[in-house]
């Protein structure tokens, strides 16, 4: 049986294309989830977005930790990603085929669903 997509699949996997700052250079509220990954706000139960697991390394050992985001910084996030990985990506830099690659795809989802 094939694999099942919903539209929060597709969400998860964009959130999961953002570039989210490097652990070493959040406050400790950010990097407990706290705080937004992005801006350093305080965060809420309502305005508050999971931006998935993230594996790296501190101190020589690896680390998994779970950034989250205020809801309002995904679009920004998005968008930034969005412009990082067009001009090496010739799907996305052609508009007639920027539905064929699922990076892009993934992206202008996000784009969408947190505006």
């Amino acid at each position: 049986m094939g694999e099942t997509t919903t539209p929060r699949t597709h969400v998860l996997a964009g959130l999961a294309l953002l570039d989210v700052p490097a652990p070493d250079q959040l406050t400790d509220r950010q990097r407990a989830g706290a705080h937004c990954a992005f801006s350093g706000i305080p965060l809420t139960v309502t305005g508050a977005v999971d931006l998935g697991r993230r594996d790296t390394v501190r101190a020589g050992q690896p680390v998994t930790w779970y950034p989250r985001a205020y809801r309002g910084e995904i679009p920004r996030a998005a968008l930034a990603a969005l412009h990082a990985h067009t001009p090496d990506c010739a799907s996305c830099r052609d508009g007639e085929t920027a539905n064929h690659c699922p990076t892009g795809t993934a992206l202008r989802r996000l784009l969408r669903e947190f505006r």
